[in-house]
């Protein structure tokens, strides 16, 4: 390495905080990533985590059951006898435990360290591209690239999640130097090894997705792996984390849901996730064409090494997305680790229409930043879009200015659903009261004290045990099998809600979800008239003296 050049780069690296235009952009995620964070409860999935991590601080492990509800979307398939959970990796739930720890049992204290570590990542974009293109007019593709990062709304959505998403991204990060150095070291081997590993105790699908995708864009791109010594160093680090994992977690359990008849469908709905929020149509097929020759027998040329990344990352976000099509549960959440990649792929492409034609490199940055008509235009104009029949115009699957939508939420609020049931029966029900509800039980668990039953918990006598509340949920719910999951068994045929309970209608919508940061169903304003009221069933007292 040329002395000056490393010198030029600890010079990077020790001034990077001195960057104003950086700085300004740092500051300005980091308000996207903060600001009424803790405002909107947890939904279903950041519930499961957060009541997990409350169980950690009891019992130091994650137990499905805090002595009085369980914990189980599964119907009792993440856990044993022992009441250990086993369905999912543990990293997450330990973050949010310290969380809770440190801040108490809140939705901020729960969902604070994946945002901080969401600001990590943007930290670690800047300076990993400043490190390896620390020419002064490279100095722009680092920033760009930041920006598209933090500029965007389906990543921000994500990453102030009480859930393993940011966590995900940043160890993709830190295992790239093993790979796109063009002489990796033994110590970049090891980092890539321990962010494998972590990767695997974060949600082992990002590891079986997106360990091939990095491996086979080098060989497609170099004709070569790392260096014997790198991947040596990778295995060992690798394995020392990974292989204890296999023996806590039940694995094994979700061998029986894969379906391979299912990746045809899966892939057009990979197709539509990555086309209508992360890799607009018009530039997918642009990269296809620039980087077709990656995929020939030859190896490939590159203008320069900024060519490389750019292939490379595409790549990797090709072949991550392939290998998700094997899993039957297709969900955008499994592919928000690939934003980083997107940014520097954007950014490469402003930059180098720039030097082309200036005009074009400006509206298409102005396009990709404020705005999501590249997304959702091209696929309306071919009549592919893929919306859900409930989604309106203020919602990511319509052409609109989604960091209008987002600051609209964050600064005038949003009347969530789960916040209403909470409110509703923290001011109603009694103490020892038991509630059924057919959805949305585990935000009424970590934020309340009373018995909890239903969801998609198993099969339940309590569930005929005539609760005192009972709240059927619009939506109802079914198994894999297309039966109704038991909770809703219980509420439309099992119990006499006519009869026996007392019907309340709340002034609010039956909203679905809460908080779910998944671009097809979040909502950044609330819904208009007319709306499906929530309906609760309160027991009567003549029907209870009977009993």
């Amino acid at each position: 390495m040329n002395p000056d050049t490393q010198s030029s780069r600890t010079s990077i690296i020790s001034s990077f905080l001195k960057d104003p235009v950086f700085l300004a952009i740092l500051l300005v995620g980091s308000f996207m990533l903060l600001y009424q964070l803790g405002a909107r409860p947890f939904w279903q999935d950041e519930a499961e985590t957060a009541c997990l991590a409350k169980n950690v601080l009891k019992y130091s492990v994650p137990k499905a059951t805090d002595g009085v509800n369980i914990v189980s979307q599964e119907e009792g398939r993440e856990f044993g006898e022992d009441m250990l959970w086993t369905w999912s990796p543990w990293l997450q739930i330990y973050v949010s435990a310290l969380g809770q720890w440190i801040g108490g049992s809140t939705t901020l204290a729960g969902r604070l360290p994946f945002a901080l570590v969401a600001i990590l990542v943007l930290v670690v974009t800047f300076l990993m591209i400043r490190w390896y293109f620390p020419a002064r007019e490279d100095r722009w593709l680092a920033i760009l690239a930041t920006l598209f990062l933090a500029a965007c709304v389906p990543y921000l959505l994500f990453m102030r999640q009480n859930r393993y998403y940011s966590l995900g991204t940043l160890l993709t990060l830190t295992s790239l130097p093993a790979f796109v150095s063009k002489r990796p070291t033994t110590l970049q081997g090891l980092v890539a090894g321990v962010s494998f590993g972590l990767m695997f105790h974060a949600n082992y699908l990002l590891l079986f997705s997106f360990g091939p995708a990095v491996f086979g864009a080098k060989m497609l791109l170099d004709r070569s792996l790392p260096p014997f010594r790198v991947l040596l160093a990778m295995a060992v680090a690798g394995a020392m984390f990974i292989l204890p994992g296999f023996a806590i977690y039940g694995i094994g359990k979700q061998g029986g849901m894969l379906d391979f008849t299912r990746i045809p469908s899966n892939t057009e709905e990979y197709f539509y996730h990555v086309t209508q929020f992360m890799v607009p149509l018009p530039l997918l097929i642009a990269f296809l064409w620039r980087f077709r020759k990656s995929l020939s027998i030859r190896r490939p040329q590159f203008e320069d090494r900024r060519e490389w990344w750019a292939a490379f990352f595409f790549i990797v976000i090709i072949i991550n997305v392939a290998m998700l099509t094997l899993i039957p549960q297709r969900f955008f959440r499994y592919i928000v680790h690939l934003f980083p990649l997107i940014a520097f792929l954007f950014a490469w492409a402003t930059i180098k229409l720039w030097s082309w034609q200036r005009v074009a490199s400006v509206l298409l940055g102005i396009m990709l930043l404020f705005t999501n008509w590249l997304h959702i235009q091209p696929m309306d104009w071919l009549g592919i879009s893929n919306r859900p029949w409930h989604t309106d115009t203020s919602m990511l699957t319509y052409t609109n200015f989604p960091i209008s939508l987002f600051l609209t939420e964050m600064v005038n609020g949003y009347p969530d659903v789960n916040a209403n049931i909470i409110e509703f029966f923290e001011e109603n029900a009694e103490p020892d009261d038991s509630i059924l509800i057919t959805y949305g039980e585990l935000p009424l668990q970590f934020y309340t004290n009373f018995r909890i039953m239903g969801g998609l918990q198993k099969e339940n006598l309590d569930f005929l045990k005539d609760p005192d509340w009972v709240l059927k949920r619009n939506v109802s719910r079914t198994r894999r099998d297309g039966t109704l999951v038991y909770s809703d068994q219980a509420a439309l045929l099992e119990l006499d809600l006519e009869n026996d309970y007392d019907r309340i209608v709340l002034d609010h919508p039956d909203e679905e979800f809460g908080n779910r940061p998944d671009p097809y169903y979040h909502r950044f304003i609330p819904y208009g008239e007319p709306y499906q009221n929530l309906v609760v069933y309160k027991r009567k007292k003549a029907f209870e003296e009977e009993q």
